[in-house]
């Protein structure tokens, strides 16, 4: 597996992280508006967890990416 791929694809989770809590939070605002009795609160804080689980994992894809990649420079041939 290329260093950059896998730099790319904990960006990549991390936006998706990103997103889901952006749409959980905005989910539970509603919920003094009239839309807001289809919301279901469980599940939107269910929804920020798993997100917040998510941009930790991504975290480490991208901080074990970068240790590759100063494990490569270091290395003398």
């Amino acid at each position: 597996m290329r260093i950059d791929s896998a730099f790319n694809a904990g960006v990549q989770g991390f936006q998706r992280a990103e997103n889901m809590a952006d749409s959980a939070s905005n989910q539970i605002a509603q919920l003094g508006t009239s839309n807001g009795s289809k919301v279901q609160v469980t599940d939107e804080l269910v929804n920020l967890k798993v997100a917040e689980i998510q941009s930790g994992a991504a975290a480490k894809v991208i901080q074990t990416a970068g240790d590759m990649m100063g494990t490569l420079i270091d290395i003398r041939v």
